[in-house]
């Protein structure tokens, strides 16, 4: 009954995370990913009940409804969050990170530490290969999943990518046996399902640590394709590369075309455009991180939002929160080898946009649909909390002059 399950508890019921994992733990290779990134399989009932029979990892692995971050944190960390970590998560360090070499940092979104750090991670040999998002060859507005052991190609993919994009199926089929992944909260938690479960610890020991990305929702790739065709008014088969962040911190959404010329739409605008292309999935999450990667990130400025909106050019930052022992490992690497420099610096929760637009609107949405919304890592009184989004993004990003 696994993928009957699986399209009956969690796709019909829109809470897939599109993160791959299903693609990757399918041992009988029935489940692939169409082209609105959402698994699929070409067999009717009768022949996926007589193939799955009694296996059912696709859907004990799916992070759509039970992300299960209790359960990882007891085996990360040997306990749970306590409330004054319910938006920080555990974790050992937190620092401003930026990369020394301007080619990485100048083409990321913030201080090009994630880049910084898998650049390090591969040329001290960690690992043979890492998960990034870069662009479909033929369709380069579109993300791609790749992995790579070629170090320019990692910082060519530098930078955000404001789309849904799989990336974990990629872990299925491949060469390399030890991956540094970096991922969405949603796409970590599968990640830590897959290495706690019994049956896929060949493909856990694949993995080597896990970066995440702070994630107040990701948007759907006609989001992407709406900027381009009716506020830039590029047409599709123009498009040479798109750049989420591109440009002077803290970016601007940035279209090359074949021609060689360039659009641009400051990124506040894309966030407000953005609105319109969620997935329920998305909106209805709590974890702007799963809190369970070895190393999460964000901007080292807590609100691009009001700095693209005012004009503000920030320093260029990262915030870089180390959790676990391979999470430090890395980072000391980084800084060590001269690639990164960090500042120990405190993570306010409080004053990032991204984090709060997740915390009050998750909790609107819990209380809408009871019993539809994904759980989450741990629940808290102050997670009744209820503010409209519009309401969130105005009171922290005006200003009176």
């Amino acid at each position: 009954m696994s993928y009957l399950q699986l399209q009956e508890e969690i796709l019909d019921q829109d809470l897939c995370t599109s993160c791959g994992a299903c693609v990757a733990v399918c041992p009988a290779n029935i489940i692939s990913l169409n082209d609105a990134f959402l698994p699929e399989t070409t067999l009717d009932s009768e022949m996926i009940s007589n193939v799955c029979v009694s296996c059912n990892l696709c859907s004990e692995i799916c992070p759509g409804r039970e992300t299960d971050v209790p359960a990882s944190e007891m085996f990360l960390f040997g306990r749970t969050r306590i409330p004054e970590e319910r938006w920080t998560g555990i974790m050992q360090k937190s620092n401003l990170v930026s990369a020394v070499d301007s080619s990485i940092r100048d083409r990321a979104s913030a201080g090009g530490a994630a880049t910084g750090l898998l650049v390090s991670a591969l040329r001290s040999g960690l690992v043979d290969a890492v998960l990034v998002i870069d662009r479909d060859k033929e369709r380069p507005w579109i993300p791609q999943a790749i992995l790579t052991d070629d170090e320019q190609t990692i910082i060519n993919c530098a930078q955000s990518t404001y789309c849904v994009a799989p990336n974990l199926h990629l872990l299925k089929e491949t060469k390399y046996e030890r991956i540094g992944i970096v991922g969405l909260a949603c796409e970590i938690q599968a990640i830590r399902k897959i290495q706690r479960h019994p049956k896929t610890a060949d493909l856990a020991k694949k993995i080597v640590f896990t970066i995440e990305i702070g994630c107040a929702s990701s948007t759907k790739l006609s989001g992407t394709e709406h900027l381009i065709e009716n506020k830039l008014n590029i047409p599709l088969e123009e498009v040479a590369n798109v750049r989420y962040r591109d440009g002077q911190y803290p970016g601007a959404f940035t279209v090359y075309t074949k021609d060689d010329k360039s659009k641009e739409l400051p990124f506040f605008e894309l966030v407000k455009e953005f609105k319109k292309f969620k997935t329920f999935r998305c909106l209805s999450c709590r974890d702007w991180w799963s809190g369970i990667a070895d190393i999460s990130i964000s901007d080292g400025d807590p609100n691009i939002y009001a700095s693209s909106q005012h004009g503000d050019i920030p320093s260029r930052f990262s915030m870089v929160v180390t959790r676990t022992d391979i999470g430090q490992r890395l980072l000391e690497l980084g800084v060590n080898s001269g690639t990164l420099v960090a500042v120990p610096e405190k993570f306010e929760p409080e004053e990032s946009l991204g984090l709060q637009r997740k915390r009050f609107r998750s909790s609107s949405f819990a209380k809408e649909y009871p019993g539809r919304v994904p759980d989450s890592a741990v629940l808290f009184p102050d997670d009744d909390a209820e503010r409209e989004d519009d309401e969130i993004i105005a009171t922290m990003s005006n200003r009176i002059s």
